[in-house]
């Protein structure tokens, strides 16, 4: 019989399109078909008169191998398979009933024209009911899909939800991967393989689930350009061979996401909203290199509306490039901020993104390729993290309570140019965390802001190997790049932080703390931190900075100066192996705050050797406010060097050598007490050599020897002052007749 087409556009095809005037079908109560004609004889009439048309017609389609034929206005074919229901149809309405809790239909294919609705009739919410499209063509929804329970469309050719289309139901699925009879029946839901090449899940129109509903959509490909919104409820973008659904009477509880699949991607550019709910974009690539796996430059949103904040989670996988250009809010009008997790191989925020968890009585949190320090181990590690300049990331309290927790984690590389926010409540509530970290290489010359107007500052954590404090407020050595291939190549082999970054974060009331470790045996990083550029805090607000090394500290020729509110100055070394702190003509002065230098874990007597703290050319001031306290486990040298604060006190010991020396030049001077106090195993304990010792009130020099022939303490032309206290010299030898103590000259007053 011929066939008589009109040639229709499709914008979505973006070609001319072949549109049969009529559709065959046998019946509307058992298979849905729909006849294209009401009068099959009238039809027949017109045949004869339209056939030359219908020719040219043909002759047309046949020199234009780019039209395809339109699908029909409503589903075809359908037969229920299991489970007992019924469909039927009137006009441009196609009705399926729907009897027991779970019915499975198998369909010649299932689309839905612009003005046509499918109904879905069901016992209730929890009801579900399956629809397998077996035809090989693709599913274009552009009309309206509604259902009062769970409707699955499962077509291995892939689904598009066009401009015009409207789904309102309980809870939605659409995939190309196929589920058995028997699973589904069973409340199985697992969906794996059966995909064409090339099958994607696209939408471009309006899916909606009543409050506490679910969207998921799965295939190798998936994309939202539309919007997509579940109250209460979860929206699931996977892209990955299998993935499996546990459902309840309550709707989706939990998604697990398994095996990999080439040219994977789960992209947002529209709007995904969950209000008060929770958000999954997650894909599993294949060899995906730098490839885009996951990407947002939409909307998405998991806002708490009546309570915390909801989740947000971009999950790439372990090949592939997590990419956020647009905007993931998980924000609460009347409590904390919810909680929003990046991971991937590679991670790329991009300028102008916003990643924000702000709520009302309190920040929330934020992950990008990792936890806290890198260790919380339901969080996969990436290998490199860019954050580009003018991408925000928001955890703020905005009324009362404390600031929330950020962080940007890498294993290999992490480039930290962007903006994070981590701030207390304007009506009270102290800083939030935020961590820009990197095993290997971290290029920190970002902003952050964790202050509080009425609290405590917040800490910025900078957790690399070794790192280097560098001049200058932006990164000229970042090879910003083309693509994803530069902008995941650094520049620079070794890590830097800004001292125009440090400074401009003390200026605003944060706290600033470097930590670094040693990697592994027969690495060249030790854990050291070396200042290469001035430390200034200018502000009023008293504020604290710690380098914390499993290694080294070195500041030579460089100062740490606060010339207006307090700086508290810790100057941490020797994590896990031997370390020197090393001041060389450098100041250090917290006007008024507290300077402590010390080891984080230090040798026993007679394990280690080599000097803990050498001080030369240098000064520790810290006015008559705040103390000093050096405590060192492997010997102290004080050569030329002078300490001044309220109180201070030295502590030294060492397994062989003099374990402390205060040489010609060197001037300790104290408004309150002066306290030194030495043990060494072989050698002398506490040498005084031409130094000024001056203190308001009592001096107390303690030294013992334990082995050997060295001195408890030996005085050699150094002049001591206790204005109004006493001096008190305590010398103990070894007893095999080792002097306790050793005076040659000196002057003492009390």
């Amino acid at each position: 019989m011929n066939k008589i087409y009109k040639l229709k556009y499709d914008r979505r095809r973006q070609q001319l399109v072949a549109v049969s005037e009529l559709t065959t079908g046998a019946g509307k109560e058992a298979t849905g078909q729909v006849c294209g004609l009401s009068d099959i004889s009238s039809f027949r009439k017109l045949l004869g008169t339209l056939t030359p048309l219908a020719f040219l017609t043909g002759l047309i389609v046949s020199l234009l191998p780019g039209m395809a034929l339109a699908n029909p206005s409503l589903p075809v074919g359908g037969q229920i398979v299991a489970g007992q229901g019924s469909i039927s149809t009137s006009g441009n309405q196609m009705t399926v009933n729907q009897n027991t809790q779970g019915m499975v239909t198998n369909w010649n294919s299932f689309d839905i024209g612009k003005n046509h609705t499918v109904q879905f009739v069901q016992p209730g919410s929890s009801a579900v009911a399956l629809n397998r499209v077996t035809g090989g063509h693709e599913s274009q929804i552009l009309g309206t899909l509604k259902a009062n329970g769970q409707v699955m469309l499962i077509n291995p050719a892939g689904v598009m939800f066009g401009k015009g289309a409207k789904v309102n139901t309980a809870g939605l699925v659409a995939s190309t991967k196929n589920i058995s009879n028997e699973d589904f029946m069973a409340g199985r839901y697992t969906f794996s393989g059966g995909s064409q090449p090339g099958a994607e899940i696209v939408n471009q129109g309006s899916l909606t689930t009543t409050k506490g509903g679910y969207i998921v959509l799965a295939a190798d490909r998936v994309r939202n350009q539309g919007e997509i919104r579940t109250p209460g409820g979860r929206v699931v973008l996977a892209a990955a061979d299998r993935v499996t659904l546990q459902l309840d009477n309550t709707g989706l509880t939990a998604v697990s996401v398994n095996g990999s699949v080439v040219n994977a991607l789960a992209e947002n550019r529209g709007l995904i909203s969950a209000t008060n709910g929770q958000v999954y974009l997650t894909a599993r690539g294949k060899d995906m290199l730098l490839n885009t796996v996951v990407n947002n430059s939409g909307t998405v949103e998991a806002k708490g509306l009546s309570e915390r904040g909801g989740e947000i989670v971009l999950d790439g996988g372990d090949s592939g490039v997590v990419s956020q250009s647009g905007m993931l809010l998980a924000d609460s009008d009347s409590g904390r901020g919810g909680k929003i997790t990046l991971e991937g191989q590679n991670i790329h925020l991009a300028g102008g993104s916003l990643i924000s968890a702000t709520g009302e009585t309190g920040g929330g949190e934020v992950y990008v390729g990792g936890g806290w320090q890198g260790k919380d181990s339901s969080i996969r590690h990436a290998s490199k993290v860019v954050m580009d300049k003018t991408a925000v990331i928001d955890v703020s309290a905005k009324a009362r309570g404390q600031g929330g927790t950020a962080v940007l984690w890498s294993d290999d590389y992490t480039n930290f140019r962007g903006t994070i926010l981590a701030r207390g409540g304007l009506q009270g509530g102290d800083g939030g965390r935020v961590e820009t970290s990197s095993h290997h290489n971290l290029q920190a010359f970002g902003d952050v802001d964790a202050s509080a107007v009425k609290g405590n500052a917040g800490e910025w954590l900078l957790d690399p190997f070794d790192i280097t404090v560098v001049s200058g407020s932006t990164d000229t050595d970042v090879n910003e790049g083309s693509g994803n291939d530069g902008i995941f190549t650094p520049d620079s082999g070794t890590s830097q932080v800004s001292n125009g970054t440090i400074n401009n974060r003390l200026n605003s009331g944060t706290n600033v703390t470097i930590k670094t470790a040693k990697e592994n045996s027969g690495s060249t990083q030790w854990g050291n931190i070396t200042v290469n550029a001035d430390i200034s805090h200018t502000a009023t607000n008293n504020v604290s900075l710690t380098l914390e090394a499993d290694g080294n500290i070195n500041i030579t020729n460089h100062n740490i100066t606060s010339t207006t509110g307090k700086l508290d100055v810790n100057l941490l070394g020797a994590g896990s192996h031997d370390g020197t702190i090393t001041l060389n003509n450098a100041t250090v002065s917290s006007n008024g705050g507290n300077i402590t230098l010390g080891q984080l874990n230090a040798g026993s007597d007679g394990t280690t050797s080599g000097l803990a703290v050498s001080i030369t050319n240098s000064t520790l001031n810290a006015t008559s406010a705040g103390n000093i306290s050096i405590t060192a486990n492997n010997g102290t040298t004080l050569d030329n060097g002078t300490l001044s604060g309220n109180e201070v006190s030295v502590s030294a010991s060492s397994g062989t050598g003099d374990a402390l020396v205060i040489n010609n030049g060197s001037k300790l001077t104290a408004a309150g007490n002066i306290g030194l106090n030495a043990t060494v195993a072989n050698g002398n304990a506490l040498t005084v050599s031409g130094g000024n010792i001056s203190a308001g009130k009592d001096i107390s020099l303690t030294g013992t020897a334990k082995t050997g022939s060295g001195y408890g303490v030996s005085l050699t032309n150094g002049n001591m002052t206790a204005s109004s206290g006493n001096i008190s010299v305590n010398g103990t030898g070894y007893d095999s007749g080792s002097g306790a103590l050793q005076v040659n000259g000196g002057n003492f007053s009390a």
